[in-house]
């Protein structure tokens, strides 16, 4: 790969080689697995790159590759010879980029990977693999990240987090839709807080919420998947709570009101102690209910759904009437289409003093590539204002995914340098600067600032 990779004029390099490149990461959304930053404990090449990549997965499955190959028990050599045979393959696919730098930035193998080149590539890694300082906590060192939020359920044992330097949790809120007697007795457990009431759930609620805050959190995510819907409050959500506690279920009408209310004292919670919301908007996750047994809930087989936008307005809306006000929200989609719409909603719930109070998310999932970055930045300038984007995260599995920070500033710098050759954006060097230096990295760090988190300073690999 080119140094000058995507940076496709002169102003391009400058910008991302003199402030992009130097500039810190703040992921602020992934799914680390937290465990595995506090163990230090080696890994071979399959383990650290393939095993909790769904993304990868998916394409090994579309280009014929066996089950057993991906999430099944074979040799983790065999497993990675099939991903060789499978990567030249994917030409126009953001995993054609990615690998090549995640090989290059992180084991600084810079030839093309290819059946011809799978053992040579295993040596090489291997090697620096089995050096002790290849740890993960080096690896985010080596990444420059200066605060990494790991995902964590609502009952989650917090303890792996002390200690980590830039690691806290981002708490995912999943548990809290379709709740179940089981979640609300783990909670009361984990609190001391009996629940037999909404306004006793979200006493507990908020109390464990302190629990994630003392460790670093100040993101929250739901998934509001396809078909969302948004019901106001009838009266009777005492009632489905009570008929929830006392016969396990609801009918799916009932069980959305009581969604529906719960959010609403979770956004709550979220504004009272400063943190920012999160919806992941439209994932269609039921489809193959084969790949389901096989792979689990997160395995790769997801599709492309939606979610109506006045029901999310109405859900905005419901949690902004509380008495705590709506908390900073960033909303992503699913659906390519759906990011005009999404965009425009930062100016239908603004705060005075507060910038990119609703906004845009940057690209998910299946937006997360090479055209739909350069849509985002479209986008996010024509319907909502790009200067105040929190920026890149990779809401990723895999460590070596960091690489993506670097994709999304080339692709950004890129796209900067092209609009000023045209004439689109003035050839102002001193304003653009400050530009890539806000969205890459300065908003996401004055909201954790303004949180009242403070960041911990840079450290070299041990």
């Amino acid at each position: 790969m080119k140094a000058n990779h995507l940076l496709t004029t002169p102003l391009a390099e400058r910008l991302y080689f003199e402030v992009a490149e130097p500039l810190p990461l703040i992921d602020y959304h992934n799914h680390l697995p937290v465990g595995e930053i506090a163990s230090h404990r080696p890994v071979d090449l399959t383990g650290l790159w393939l095993r909790a990549d769904p993304y990868k997965h998916r394409a090994m499955r579309i280009c014929g590759v066996g089950e057993a190959l991906i999430t099944g028990d074979a040799d983790p050599f065999d497993t990675f010879k099939a991903w060789c045979a499978v990567l030249p393959q994917l030409f126009g696919n953001p995993l054609y980029d990615w690998s090549a730098l995640e090989l290059a930035r992180v084991f600084q193998i810079d030839w093309p990977l290819s059946p011809a080149t799978a053992e040579k590539t295993w040596q090489a890694a291997g090697e620096q693999l089995a050096d002790p300082s290849f740890t993960a906590q080096n690896l985010l060192r080596r990444f420059r990240v200066r605060y990494a939020a790991p995902c964590a359920a609502l009952n989650d044992d917090l303890g792996p987090f002390a200690g980590l330097q830039a690691v806290a949790p981002s708490f995912r809120g999943d548990d809290l839709l379709d709740l179940t007697p089981q979640t609300i007795r783990r909670l009361e457990h984990v609190t001391a807080v009996p629940v037999d009431s909404l306004a006793a759930l979200g006493a507990a609620l908020e109390k464990r919420l302190k629990s994630f805050h003392e460790r670093g959190c100040r993101f929250a995510d739901h998934a509001l998947d396809n078909g969302f819907h948004y019901c106001g409050d009838d009266g009777r959500n005492e009632e489905r709570l009570h008929r929830l506690l006392a016969d396990g279920r609801l009918e799916p009408a009932d069980a959305a009101c009581l969604d529906s209310a719960v959010l609403r004292l979770a956004g709550s919670a979220y504004a009272r102690l400063g943190w920012v919301m999160q919806l992941h908007l439209g994932a269609l996750r039921q489809t193959s209910s084969r790949l389901r047994r096989i792979a689990g809930p997160a395995g790769g087989y997801a599709g492309i759904g939606r979610v109506s936008p006045s029901e999310l307005v109405a859900l905005l809306d419901g949690i902004e009437q509380g008495e705590a006000g709506l908390p900073r929200t960033v909303l992503f989609c699913s659906h390519p289409e759906d990011s005009a719409a999404l965009a425009v909603l930062g100016g239908s719930f603004s705060q005075d003093g507060v910038r990119g109070k609703v906004q845009l998310g940057p690209p998910w999932w299946w937006c997360d590539h090479l055209s739909g970055m350069r849509s985002f930045f479209e986008t996010i300038s024509a319907y909502g204002v790009l200067s105040v984007s929190i920026g890149m995260t990779t809401d990723s599995r895999s460590f070596l995914s960091l690489v993506r920070h670097e994709y999304f500033r080339r692709t950004f710098c890129g796209w900067l340098g092209e609009k000023a050759a045209s004439g689109v954006f003035a050839n102002d060097f001193a304003a653009l600067a400050q530009l890539v230096t806000a969205v890459c990295f300065g908003n996401a760090a004055a909201i954790l600032a303004e949180s009242g988190l403070v960041l911990p300073p840079e450290s070299e690999p041990s």
